[in-house]
């Protein structure tokens, strides 16, 4: 279950007074062109192709004097840098670029993206890859223009559109953003990931209604995902539903995780006294926790603040 940043205690103040990330499903593997087929190897097997990709992971190991780099470091890295060098067709240079962005390294994995593009201009994945990248690194008005090109080169995909709208969503141009969730889901009704979208949208815009019954669709198609999950206890919460928003937690695979989200809807009702129990349940469930002992000093300082201690 993800946990409820502290960032939605206003959101959630506003909601009960007046009644992701995604992460995103990856886009799919390019197919390969003719030109990138003619140039690999014809002579090499799996086994042989694995073999050398192993050669070339050792040989980038750093002697024992230089100082270990994170390729060195990260077998599955090193291993999806080597493969892109010996055959850097669009789907290598995808997983390499994938994996330094799993890994946080924005600059490599746009290098790779980057190589990717250029061996296959065209390729609608590697422009909406590109431009979640810009997205996910905190400047997603760098993405526009890519995700607008992915659109272009596949504007049936339902994923395209996910990722403009989420852009479009970080901008603050919230309702442009709606629109494109919507036209995900008209191109794929089963999209999960565009309604868990426009569930978060109408959360922000005070719809505790509408949230819960976009989340609610979103959870019919896919029960796992907890986005949706942590929406609906949201929207939940902001119509006064409390008990809702707490069964709704507690359906989530991790209790103290539960314990913790229900604690900062407590807190944001200025339930103090609610919000520390909750808290020390997390702690209690989950003793290295310290996003949860972290609260309970909040709300201890918040006590002696009001003189209540």
């Amino acid at each position: 279950m993800r946990l409820i940043t502290g960032g939605l205690l206003s959101l959630l103040l506003a909601g009960c007074g007046g009644g992701r990330a995604v992460k995103l499903p990856a886009p799919p593997p390019a197919a390969e062109s003719s030109t990138e087929a003619a140039a690999r190897p014809p002579a090499d097997t799996l086994a042989t192709f694995m073999a050398k990709v192993r050669k070339l992971s050792e040989e980038a190991r750093p002697a024992r004097a230089v100082a270990p780099t994170v390729e060195g470091t990260n077998p599955r890295l090193a291993a999806a840098v080597a493969a892109a060098a010996l055959s850097p067709s669009p789907e290598h240079l995808r997983v390499a670029a994938q994996e330094y962005a799993r890994m946080g390294i924005t600059d490599r994995a746009h290098e790779y993206l980057a190589k990717w593009i250029a061996v296959a201009p065209r390729d609608a994945a590697a422009h909406d890859a590109l431009a979640r990248l810009w997205r996910d690194s905190g400047l997603p008005h760098l993405g526009l223009g890519d995700a607008y090109r992915a659109i272009h080169y596949a504007p049936l995909s339902p994923i395209t559109h996910n990722t403009l709208g989420t852009i479009l969503h970080a901008i603050g141009n919230r309702k442009a953003a709606r629109l494109e969730y919507e036209r995900a889901l008209q191109l794929d009704p089963s999209a999960s990931y565009a309604l868990t979208n426009v569930c978060y949208g109408h959360i922000l815009d005070g719809a505790g209604r509408q949230a819960a019954t976009a989340c609610r669709a979103a959870l019919d198609l896919d029960p796992r995902l907890a986005g949706a999950r942590n929406n609906l206890a949201l929207a939940q919460a902001m119509t006064g539903d409390l008990e809702g928003a707490r069964l709704t937690f507690s359906d989530g695979p991790e209790p103290a995780d539960a314990h913790y989200n229900i604690g900062i809807v407590h807190l944001a009702r200025r339930d103090y006294a609610r919000a520390a129990q909750a808290f020390e349940l997390a702690r209690t469930t989950r003793p290295s926790m310290a996003l949860a002992t972290a609260r309970l000093r909040q709300v201890a300082q918040i006590a002696t603040n009001r003189g209540e201690q």
